[in-house]
């Protein structure tokens, strides 16, 4: 069976959320501004699997409102993706919560969801698209470059409330529309 991208209902959102996001970090990697994330410099770690399972629970309670739009990816009627994008303060379509399920990476799920999430937000009127990932997640921030992000800012210290020895550092990429 194909697989479909749909617009979803918050509850369905929250059951994409159970899919296996989950990643392998094997090295961090130093951010520069105007460099291709290929250069960027490697700084090799004990390897580790990142997993976003206590953000789960947040999902169900999320209240959406025109302002957003939720896209899921199904198989058979079970979701294995998933991409919420939001007008933020600053006018852009915020992306957040993508994920494609570890079984189903490479296949062109991802870039289906932002295609979707994208369209959304031109038909908005909205002057471009910001999401925030980490420095430890290079695949993710091979896929934003690819789709035409741009690295906007990052902030070493962004994480460290939550656990002060992180060496993840938070990266800001923009997808602006119009130059």
């Amino acid at each position: 069976m194909p697989i479909t991208i749909e617009r979803a209902h918050p509850l369905l959102f929250a059951a994409a959320g159970k899919a296996d996001f989950s990643f392998r970090v094997d090295a961090y990697y130093e951010p520069a501004f105007g460099r291709p994330v290929a250069e960027w410099q490697r700084i090799p770690v004990e390897p580790y699997v990142k997993t976003y399972d206590e953000l789960e629970e947040e999902d169900e309670e999320q209240e959406w409102d025109e302002d957003s739009a939720l896209f899921v990816a199904l198989l058979d009627n079970r979701p294995i993706g998933r991409l919420s994008v939001t007008r933020n303060w600053n006018a852009y379509g915020l992306l957040d919560d993508f994920g494609v399920d570890s079984a189903h990476r490479g296949s062109g799920i991802g870039g289906r969801l932002f295609e979707q999430a994208k369209a959304w937000a031109e038909a908005d009127g909205l002057p471009g698209l910001t999401l925030e990932t980490q420095n430890n997640n290079l695949n993710a921030c091979r896929f934003y470059e690819r789709q035409g992000f741009e690295l906007g800012g990052f902030d070493r210290f962004f994480y460290r409330g939550l656990c002060p020895d992180t060496r993840e550092i938070a990266l800001f990429w923009y997808l602006p529309f119009r130059r």
